[in-house]
Formats: C-alpha cells, sequence, structure tokens
C-alpha cells in the first residue's frame, strides 16, 4: 500500500460531494439575500409610516410625508408595504338610506382626486432628499395647505368664533352605548356645552371661550330599524356624526382617521379651535381643568394625556398587533382621553388621504406610531387617568379612596352609575372623589355642631346675665323721693 506524500490530502468522491454541496448552499443564501435587498422599497412605493422608533431614528433617508399645518413626520419602520385597501370605506348601496343623508351627519366618500397629487408630491420629496447627507426635519416647512372649506366629510355646521375645544367620542349602537350617551349628555356633556369663560384667545366681541361636543358612530350594516333610531336620537340632540363604516374594535384605527377627516373638513366653522380633546363615553372629566390647559398650552404640535412609553407589543389577545415589526411601541397617549392640537388632526386627515398611513390594531398606539420622528410635544399628565382598579377588572360604579385624587382630571372605565355618581359628588362638593365630599361632610356637620354650640353657650350666657341684672335690680333698696323745689 503506498502512503501520500506528508502534508498531501486525498479528496475522496464523497468528500467532492460534500464540497459542491456547501458551496450550492452558500449560492443559495447570497442569491436570497441580494433578492432580498433588491426588493427593498424605493422611493416610489406608497410608503407607510408603520415600524420601530429604532429604526426611524437610524435611517438617513426616511421618506418625509405630506406636510399639514408645519407637521413634517419621516416614514419609520425597516419594513414598508403598500396598501391593500382604501383607508376610507367606499359607500355601499345601503349608504343612501343611512343617516349620513342627514344635514348635520357626515357622508363618507371615497379620497378625492387632490390626494393624488399630494402623493406625488411626497414622492418627489423622498427623491430629493436621497442628496441630503443626513435625516433632519426641515426647520421652514411650506405653508401648510388651508382647511378646505367643503371636503369630503363637510357637515354644514353653524360658525361658532367661540370655540376653542372639540370633544369628540367614538361610539356604535347598542344598548350600552345608548345608555351611556344618554347619561353623558345629563352629566360631564351638558356642564361641557354650558360652561364659559373668560380666554385670551378669543377676539372682542365674544370674549368668552366654549366647546363642543359630537358622537361618532359607524352606521354600515346596521338594520332599518337601527338606523330610525338612530335617527330619531340625532333629530332630538344634534350631537351624532354618522360614517359608512362598520363598527369593529380591530377596525377602531380606521375609524380614528374619519375621524380626523372629519374634523379637519369642519374646522373652519370654528376659527379659533386650538384643540381636539378624543375620549370615550365610559368617562368623567373636569372641565373647567380641561379648558385650562386648552388655554395654557402651545395650541401646535402639541398632544397632552396619560403617556405611555416603551409599552410592549403583544402578539395574542383583544389588543395584539402583528402587523407591527417592533417589539415596542413608540410613545403614545392612553386613547381613554387625551388632547391634540388641530393641527395634527390636519396632519392625520391629509397623510390617510395621501395613502401614507395604514390602520392599525390599538388606535391609540397607532396615533403614536404614524406621529414617530416628527416634531410634536408629547406631554404627559398623571391626572389623565387610564383606569382600570385591579381590585375591580370590570368598569368600576364606586372608586376606591385610594385611586382617586381630587385634582385629577379623567377618569376611565366607569359605569353608567359611575358618571353619575362622579359628577353629583363634584357638584356637591367641588371633588370627584366621594371620600373627599364624606370628609368634608363630616367637617362640615362638625363644624355646623360646634356653631350650634357655640350659639347656644352665647344664648344661655345672655340669660344668665339678665337674670343677674334683674336680680341685682330687685335686691336694691327703692331710691327716695326726690324733693320739690319751693
Amino acid at each position: 500500500m503506498v502512503l501520500p506524500p506528508p502534508g498531501s490530502v486525498t479528496a475522496s468522491p464523497s468528500g467532492r460531494i460534500n464540497a459542491r454541496r456547501v458551496l450550492l448552499v452558500g449560492l443559495l443564501v447570497l442569491g436570497a439575500f441580494l433578492y432580498l435587498s433588491l426588493s427593498a422599497p424605493t422611493p416610489e412605493d406608497p410608503l407607510l409610516a408603520a415600524g420601530s422608533t429604532a429604526a426611524a431614528a437610524s435611517a438617513a433617508k426616511a421618506p418625509v410625508a405630506v406636510v399639514a399645518d408645519g407637521i413634517v413626520a419621516a416614514a419609520v419602520g425597516a419594513h414598508h408595504a403598500k396598501a391593500t385597501a382604501s383607508l376610507v370605506p367606499t359607500p355601499s348601496p345601503a349608504a343612501a338610506a343611512s343617516p349620513s343623508a342627514t344635514p348635520a351627519a357626515a357622508a363618507t366618500k371615497a379620497p378625492p382626486a387632490a390626494a393624488a397629487p399630494a402623493a406625488k408630491d411626497a414622492k418627489q420629496a423622498d427623491a430629493s432628499s436621497d442628496d441630503e447627507a443626513d435625516d433632519e426635519v426641515d426647520e421652514s416647512p411650506a405653508a401648510p395647505p388651508a382647511a378646505p372649506p367643503r371636503g369630503p366629510l363637510y357637515a354644514g355646521l353653524t360658525p361658532d368664533a367661540s370655540t376653542t375645544l372639540l370633544v369628540v367620542v367614538p361610539s356604535s349602537y347598542s344598548a350600552m352605548e345608548n345608555s351611556y350617551r344618554k347619561v353623558v349628555r345629563s352629566t360631564w356633556g351638558k356642564w361641557l356645552r354650558e360652561y364659559r369663560h373668560a380666554s385670551p384667545h378669543i377676539a372682542a366681541p365674544a370674549t368668552n371661550a366654549s366647546a363642543q361636543l359630537f358622537f361618532f358612530i359607524g352606521t354600515r350594516g346596521l338594520s332599518a330599524s337601527a338606523l330610525a333610531e338612530l335617527r330619531a336620537e340625532h333629530a332630538a340632540t344634534g350631537d351624532l356624526v354618522f360614517l359608512d363604516f362598520e363598527e369593529s374594535y380591530r377596525g377602531l384605527s380606521a375609524k380614528m382617521v374619519l375621524l380626523h377627516e372629519w374634523v379637519h373638513d369642519n374646522r373652519a366653522a370654528w376659527p379659533a379651535l386650538r384643540f381636539v380633546f378624543k375620549t370615550d363615553t365610559d368617562v368623567w372629566f373636569n372641565v373647567p381643568e380641561l379648558m385650562r390647559l386648552v388655554d395654557t398650552h402651545r395650541a401646535t404640535q402639541t398632544m397632552i394625556g396619560y403617556k405611555y412609553v416603551n409599552n410592549v407589543r403583544l402578539l395574542k389577545g383583544k389588543w395584539a398587533n402583528p402587523e407591527y415589526s417592533s417589539p415596542v411601541y413608540p410613545q403614545y397617549m392612553a386613547g381613554a382621553g387625551y388632547l391634540l392640537s388641530v393641527d395634527i388632526a390636519s396632519w392625520v386627515a391629509t397623510n390617510a388621504r395621501a395613502g401614507w398611513l395604514k390602520p392599525l390594531p390599538n388606535e391609540d398606539a397607532v396615533l403614536g406610531i404614524w406621529l414617530a420622528g416628527s416634531p410634536v410635544d408629547w406631554i404627559h399628565s398623571a391626572k389623565f387617568k387610564p383606569l382600570i382598579d385591579p381590585n375591580q377588572p370590570q368598569r368600576i360604579t364606586r372608586l376606591a379612596s385610594w385611586v382617586c385624587r381630587d385634582d385629577d382630571i379623567l377618569f376611565h372605565h366607569l359605569t353608567d352609575e359611575g358618571i353619575r355618581r362622579m359628577h353629583a359628588s363634584y357638584a356637591e362638593c367641588g371633588s370627584p372623589c366621594e371620600a373627599t365630599c364624606r370628609e368634608l361632610q363630616r367637617e362640615a356637620a362638625n363644624k355646623s355642631k360646634d356653631l350650634k354650640l357655640a350659639a347656644q353657650a352665647e344664648r344661655k350666657a345672655k340669660q344668665e346675665h339678665a337674670a343677674a341684672a334683674a336680680a341685682v335690680a330687685a335686691a336694691a333698696p327703692p331710691a327716695a323721693p326726690r324733693k320739690s323745689q319751693p
């Protein structure tokens, strides 16, 4: 047997086959990598502002979205997808019979043709950004487009120059929601509509600021009897806005897009409008304190509420969001109630109609995704409570004393009776907390008791003094008669 020379290697047939397999696998991996690289979105794709905050910060050439009221937001996320469906539901044949035909209702239509040039301008801005060294936001953006006097959701509202706050409440047709709307109108809704206060932002002669309240209800798929009931409710209250939209929890972000579009199309009716307050029906909030925030904060690129930071994205359950790629969400406000300056609503409406925003589950978190990378100032306030008492997982009727604070602005997750009790408590003693009211009542009762005792003691002292004076007068000798002068 002849041995090979020292240091040499003999390649057996099986060894050559294994080498070929390794080479083939390497070529396949390289080909897959090149394919994925070449198939990445280009500036011509209608990119959607959805992705991780970290990717937004590191992307040196992220496309710039449509400018609206001075807000410029970079599209975020390492992966973008084309929109597969219109953000605005196409009216069905049954829409003609829906309540949206009423003058004050918003009839949903397809996005106007003007959205296409807006998207084209956005693509050109994206292409030009390739020549820049960084991804800084333009300090001097183009002049924002004026709110259209008659947009697709124009409702023909009566102009009001004193309105500085618009309260928008997503609702629906159901026994529970119908009951909540009645409770809201009789408690904080009535308070809101009647409240007037001097505002530095209202020009003479209308020196007192006011607020508006509307409920937004999707009517697609409702029965004829339900539609008739809603029409009757709107005829009596005038505060319902009907959207050609089928209600569902996972579809709330698409409904919020329609809500922002309605605000954008109708904001011209309120020239002094500063903020929009999005809230729910199962809340109670302090109207004067909310209006104080409206007066004292900058009314551009501002959001105020309970801010979540680094909230973990869930993959299962009610709040699951499998379409979002990052393990955590960018900062966003709890959906129970938050203030946003009206320019943000116009920004959302403008970019949604241009096809830049993709509705995802969790309507509050998706607004943070859409606005990630924008210059919006997110102001956190612990006085806005997205309240879920761990000891009472169901909606709450009576708050625990350790949960409620006198200076809180908003409470969430309440029953209709809970809203009534909180409102009655505030009307009685100036605090929404029943424990505070009970303490104030005890103090008032003790004070009343003390005053009563003091009054009794004073009366007794007067009586004793009068009796002593009478006794002294009785014991004194009678005075001698005076002699008359001659």
